[in-house]
């Protein structure tokens, strides 16, 4: 009876993918969104690539697999493939589709202290720089094995203030398309974990102020920016609903909120995908 514990407990180290609850997304193959491509194989841990860029890989049932790939906004439209490697490496194409008309503008003003954001003195721009490698590196972070429990839930309560893909000018300059969602709250208001994972960053930083990065598995990455609080620390393990932080307005911010971001493949993704996925 031991030998057959221990036999399935090896098993089921081998293969963690196959405890947890397939992450559910309607295929979206436009920019900001998530193309969803279905596979047979037999291999036991196929792997997949889209721009040599590792993807998430997940078993539905038997020998059916499926693959999320997070497309960029900034993403040409027309034709795109990803490679697959179990047995051989093979070729899926899928289309990156226009989005249905053009995201809104949303033009904000900083006053005082806060105009430091949109012209750095040399202090702040050796900061920046000092803290892009450390940023971009919690955005590439890869652990083969899946984290969360296969569904997402809101991080707070609050109403939407700023959707994802807006176009963004602050004091009239054009700045990238707003990469989140934001959500309205009183500083203070506790944060939560939308899925289990594991925690890569806890940092203050320059624009992102106070910051957590959870670490979802296989490149799916959640980030949480002007926070008030961190309740989390490096490397430790989350479950879904966990208290991580508060919110805040440090960094580049007008007033308390919460900037909730999901990277995939080391792309921003439309969070209220996820969402919409756990409601069904």
């Amino acid at each position: 009876m031991l030998k057959k514990f221990k036999k399935l407990s090896l098993i089921l180290l081998l293969l963690p993918n196959l405890l947890l609850a397939s992450i559910l997304v309607k295929n979206t193959p436009l920019p900001g969104g998530v193309a969803v491509i279905d596979f047979t194989s037999n291999h036991s841990s196929p792997k997949a690539f889209y721009n040599k860029i590792p993807l998430y890989v997940q078993q539905l049932k038997n020998q059916r697999w499926q693959v999320l790939i997070g497309i960029p906004l900034w993403e040409k439209l027309g034709t795109k493939t990803i490679t697959i490697q179990d047995f051989s490496s093979r070729e899926f194409a899928f289309k990156v589709k226009p989005a249905k008309g053009s995201y809104a503008e949303q033009h904000i003003k900083l006053k005082g202290k806060k105009k430091k954001y949109i012209k750095p003195n040399l202090a702040h721009i050796d900061r920046i720089k000092s803290e892009r490698p450390i940023l971009t590196n919690a955005r590439k972070t890869f652990s083969p094995q899946t984290l969360s429990n296969g569904a997402f839930i809101r991080p707070v309560d609050g109403i939407t203030t700023s959707t994802f893909g807006l176009k963004r000018f602050f004091n009239g300059v054009a700045r990238r398309p707003h990469t989140g969602i934001d959500y309205a709250g009183d500083t203070g208001t506790l944060i939560k974990s939308p899925a289990d994972g594991k925690i890569i960053l806890v940092g203050d930083y320059f624009f992102n102020g106070k910051a957590i990065f959870i670490d979802h598995g296989q490149g799916l990455i959640s980030v949480y920016i002007h926070l008030n609080k961190h309740l989390v620390k490096l490397g430790q393990r989350i479950k879904q609903g966990d208290s991580i932080g508060t919110i805040g307005q440090t960094g580049r911010a007008t007033g308390p909120h919460l900037h909730w971001g999901i990277y995939l493949n080391q792309t921003v993704i439309n969070p209220n995908l996820l969402l919409q996925a756990a409601r069904k």
